[in-house]
């Protein structure tokens, strides 16, 4: 990505700091503050780059992949870099690694309130509004973005009416410690999908997979409503996605990965490079003395499949699919094969879709993968549901927590992982530093109190 090193120091400045109301309202000990940096509009986009740089910090880049990932049992760690509390699924609230992970997504929302504020005082000579727009259009994407895994991880995601949510940002920090309630899950999910429709309407359309479009916010839209138990809405914007044009299907599951930012099916995922490699912490935790490893659960579910090359060693158990080196290891957090698994599992639990219906476009996955057509068997929805739920883990595992939330979702993740006894444990704690430094923050996530 343009200029790495000044971005990255751009997002030091305004976020380095530990505890969320000192990340998000000190004022940082030098003069390269967001103010002094989009005074132009080559500064903004700067600014915007810099809101991008943020999925380079390992808690965005890694954590989402082998968190979740661990969780749900289908990795497993073999060392010391992952911390045991995660396979165990007994997370404790003064775990530092939470910690960061908490601070992570509240950095990429207060650097998108940022470019939103600032690009909003640019004098017309120096950005038009067309332009500003698809720079709110980006920065209101990956703000919901940041929002959504926030509150996937750290709020009761799958209830609507409950009062756990996470704390809505709308604004950049004013440098005064300032305490905020948290939001219930209903005014995070209004909040998020009120900026992925102004996303949807203002970004610009696709160019490459690294950056935020009107096809990315979206898809990411879709899988929000999936989340949110509004199925028949989900497999339609799903459906819009898959249609429009934008992003087709690989022509193999390999191709997928082989093709790099190539590749016809990415929508979104981290930009990477020998620069940004160079320090890439993947390399300590596939790489090396390897600290995850494919699970065993994902490699009876995989036995036999021909996704498995791409996905893990079998010879050692060893991660592939999100340690491709040939492309320095990027992320991916969304593609098109995963809008076509929810438009399958949201019309296979919307009652006035058929059957039919909803095998199509799992079974065009599974042809991609096969490389034949590859007819499913169910007879009933049920036996359908099951049918998705397996192919989500063999298309989309270690990808940006796909295999543990859909284990939430199909409610599995209990019969899989015998150490989660509980609903409580379907999300994080509350890191300890937020509830002490924020008084207004309200109660500890049930479980987990003191």
């Amino acid at each position: 990505m343009k200029k790495l090193f000044f971005i990255i120091f751009i997002v030091a400045a305004t976020t380095g700091c530990k505890k969320l109301t000192d990340v998000l309202d000190r004022q940082p000990p030098n003069n390269l503050v967001p103010e002094n940096v989009a005074t132009t509009a080559a500064g903004a986009r700067n600014l915007l780059n810099g809101t991008y740089a943020v999925l380079h910090e390992q808690y965005y880049y890694m954590f989402t992949e082998f968190v979740p990932s661990v969780m749900a049992g289908t990795m497993q760690r073999n060392g010391t870099i992952i911390d045991l509390q995660f396979q165990d699924n007994n997370v404790r609230s003064n775990n530092s690694a939470i910690d960061d992970y908490w601070l992570t997504f509240y950095k990429m929302i207060n650097q998108a309130n940022w470019v939103i504020q600032l690009v909003e005082r640019l004098p017309a000579s120096e950005m038009g509004q067309t332009e500003k727009n698809e720079f709110f259009g980006q920065a209101r994407a990956l703000r919901a973005m940041a929002h959504f895994d926030a509150l996937r991880y750290f709020g009761q995601f799958y209830d609507l009416n409950s009062a756990y949510g996470i704390i809505n940002k709308s604004e950049p920090a004013n440098y005064t410690r300032r305490n905020a309630p948290r939001n219930t899950v209903a005014e995070n999910y209004e909040f998020i999908l009120s900026d992925l429709d102004y996303a949807i309407e203002n970004a610009p359309n696709f160019s490459k997979p690294i950056y935020m479009s009107k096809t990315s916010a979206k898809a990411l839209k879709a899988r929000v409503l999936l989340y949110m138990g509004r199925y028949a809405d989900a497999a339609d914007l799903a459906d819009e996605v898959i249609t429009d044009g934008t992003r087709t299907l690989s022509p193999t599951f390999a191709a997928v990965f082989s093709t790099g930012f190539n590749s016809t099916e990415m929508i979104f995922m981290r930009s990477t490079d020998a620069v940004t490699f160079s320090s890439d912490r993947k390399k300590l935790t596939y790489a090396g003395s390897v600290h995850a490893l494919a699970g065993a659960y994902l490699r009876n579910v995989m036995a036999g499949d021909p996704r498995v090359p791409q996905t893990y060693n079998t010879a050692n158990n060893n991660i592939i699919k999100v340690y491709n080196t040939a492309y320095n290891a990027p992320t991916y957090y969304l593609r098109l094969a995963e809008m076509y698994l929810i438009k399958a599992e949201g019309l296979a639990r919307t009652p006035s879709a058929t059957l039919d219906e909803a095998k199509q476009p799992l079974e065009r996955i599974r042809q991609r993968a096969f490389g034949a057509p590859m007819p499913s068997a169910a007879t009933t929805k049920e036996e359908l549901l099951e049918e998705i739920y397996l192919e989500i883990i063999k298309e989309l595992s270690f990808e940006n927590g796909a295999d543990w939330f859909a284990a939430i979702r199909f409610d599995k993740i209990m019969s899989i992982k015998p150490t989660v006894t509980n609903v409580n444990q379907y999300i994080l704690p509350i890191p300890d530093a937020e509830i002490l430094s924020n008084t207004e923050f309200g109660p500890q996530n049930p479980g987990y109190e003191q």
